[in-house]
């Protein structure tokens, strides 16, 4: 049986390796590397100066080409990565124009300039406001699994910013990544972004090169080292190293919803995202029906709807833990097969599974859903707040005064009730985790202090000297033991303070008349 995508269920693909095939992009040297840093610093210059709306309308201009264009991504990210066309066009090509938008009011809101009310007594005749600054160059190292949308989170906010990006892509999508780049650089001043290729290393030398702040998502050890990087040249980054998002279900959910929304969340993507649902930990009230519901509705999807995995790499993790979960008890309730060639791993299901399986322990980044039966939520909770990663859980129930007092007690970044992970594409709410997930802030307001720092503008209009000033002579010290008094409520050192202030600002005229 083939698909109008090109996968046939045996596994065989025939346009998905079309670019899998083709030689990989040159690896950027690092003259290159360092020179794409020069160049983009050198535009950011003038880039910084622009306003907000000049930005955007550059922005929006190329999100819109983006859209006439979208069959070109599609096509890009169906080869290389063999996503299935539906979710290329809305996953990938959709997204812009709205991520532009969406993103430009967060800017505005949280980059205005804000005035800070100074005591008029401490401080006399001064006035004081923030401002946001761009930091700079930002350097951007990109996963494969969402190679264009995957962008719109760290691109648009730094270039909203004021700032100028290099993005080192996934060597598993250089193309796709590189076509979000050569669109926006078609409406966007010259040399403000750049695309270097290559792996690892080549993200290495792009940290080395300068930049003045780093963006990464990827794996946890490819995430400290460039966390320990960007500490020793004291540039911030925001790391985000990947998730075990967790569902709860628990007795008295919609079981029909339930069943829909988590194998969505389970399979979009063919599981690799960040935010996918890994673990399904379910009350055993109703744990036989919840499998069988979910087994019979896995067992009517086709590859119109699950794809291909990206790489070889990942059919070989997705591979290795079931058989590890196999080994160890777990029961294959669907799937399970690995396909004698292509990377066609089918949908499975994995029943009660426990904390000694690696399914359950680490990223899996697939196809695969882990079940674990549970005797109540609390068990749930518990087992969520010691697992390695905490991006995300989601909550399943009708009950929704006790999923708000379930989800104060999950130490994850995101938590959803009824639904999951919908939030990650949504600029003003942030997007981060804890523990191996990493501390990086994708979205929101609180992701824009990589972007931008504050700077601090102070303006005295006095036309006398500041009581703390040099000189320091008895009227300063009683001044001083005065405000002391008048602070603790001290009887008579309020009515001082005035008199002795007036006194302290004669004396140092005096001073300094000469």
């Amino acid at each position: 049986m083939s698909t109008s995508n090109g996968t046939s269920l045996n596994g065989v693909h025939h346009a998905h390796d079309v670019v899998r095939d083709a030689p990989a992009p040159a690896t950027t040297s690092v003259d290159h590397v360092r020179r794409a840093v020069a160049l983009a610093r050198s535009a950011q210059e003038h880039w910084r100066y622009e306003s907000l709306e000049t930005r955007l309308a550059c922005l929006q201009r190329a999100a819109k080409e983006m859209l006439r264009r979208r069959a070109e991504v599609i096509d890009l990210a169906r080869r290389e990565m063999g996503k299935v066309a539906v979710e290329g066009l809305l996953n990938e090509a959709l997204g812009p124009l709205d991520a532009v938008g969406a993103w430009g009011r967060v800017v505005r809101r949280a980059t205005a300039r804000r005035r800070v009310r100074l005591n008029p007594v401490s401080f006399p005749g001064k006035t004081a406001y923030v401002d946001s600054v761009p930091r700079g160059v930002v350097g951007v190292i990109a996963p494969w699994n969402f190679p264009v949308a995957g962008l719109y989170r760290p691109i648009l906010p730094a270039l909203l910013t004021g700032n100028a990006v290099v993005l080192k892509p996934s060597e598993f999508t250089p193309r796709t990544s590189a076509w979000f780049i050569e669109r926006l650089a078609d409406d966007l001043p010259e040399g403000l972004v750049h695309v270097v290729q290559g792996d690892g290393a080549v993200g290495a030398e792009l940290v080395a090169a300068g930049i003045d702040a780093c963006v990464f998502t990827g794996s946890p050890r490819a995430g400290r080292t460039v966390a320990r990087l960007c500490a020793e040249r004291g540039i911030p980054a925001s790391v985000e190293m990947g998730g075990k998002d967790a569902a709860v279900v628990l007795v008295d959910c919609d079981l029909e919803r339930t069943v829909a929304g988590v194998t969505h969340w389970a399979l979009s993507n063919v599981g690799q995202a960040c935010g996918a649902i890994e673990i399904a930990y379910v009350e055993r009230e109703i744990a036989d029906v919840f499998v069988d519901r979910m087994r019979r509705a896995w067992a009517r999807l086709t590859t119109e709807s699950v794809g291909p995995l990206a790489n070889r790499r990942q059919l070989d993790v997705v591979a290795a833990q079931v058989d590890d979960a196999r080994a160890k008890g777990a029961r294959v309730v669907c799937g399970g097969v690995r396909p004698n060639e292509g990377l066609f791993y089918p949908p499975t299901l994995l029943d009660r599974c426990d904390s000694t399986m690696s399914i359950v322990q680490d990223e899996t980044f697939g196809p695969v859903l882990a079940i674990a039966r549970i005797d109540g939520a609390s068990e749930a909770v518990r087992q969520i707040n010691e697992a390695r990663y905490g991006l995300g859980a989601s909550i399943w129930t009708s009950d929704v005064a006790r999923a708000r007092r379930l989800a104060e007690r999950l130490d994850v970044g995101v938590v959803n009730v009824n639904n999951h992970s919908f939030t990650g594409a949504i600029p003003s709410l942030p997007w981060s985790g804890t523990r191996e997930t990493g501390f990086g802030v994708a979205n929101g307001p609180e992701a824009l202090a990589t972007f931008v720092r504050p700077r601090v503008t102070a303006i005295d209009a006095s036309s006398s000297p500041d009581f703390y000033w040099m000189p320091y002579d008895d009227t300063l010290r009683d001044l001083g033991e005065a405000v002391a008094d008048a602070q603790i409520g001290r009887l008579g050192g309020a009515w001082k303070v005035p008199l002795l202030m007036r006194r302290r600002v004669q004396a140092l005229r005096r001073f300094f008349r000469g």
